[in-house]
């Protein structure tokens, strides 16, 4: 998992357009996603305007929804 609890406080991400502009992103959580030879085909990613933290729980939610979209890539790659 990649999280940043407030982007504008992160200074890789502190000039983004993304956190500066209109979206206002502060907050990110991605799980990255794999098709089924392991190549990465993108990530299942939440997002806020407000900064915050997952807990464990949260974060177990976010990997096993990230599972569940990879079971479902598998049937559409063969």
């Amino acid at each position: 998992p990649f999280v940043v609890n407030d982007a504008l406080q992160d200074e890789r991400f502190a000039d983004n357009p993304v956190v500066l502009g209109e979206a206002n992103v502060r907050f990110y959580a991605g799980i990255p996603l794999h098709a089924p030879d392991g190549a990465r085909v993108g990530a299942l990613c939440v997002v806020d305007t407000k900064p915050r933290r997952l807990n464990a729980a949260q974060l177990m939610m976010l990997q096993d929804l990230a599972r569940l979209v990879e079971e479902e890539l598998a049937p559409r790659a063969a």
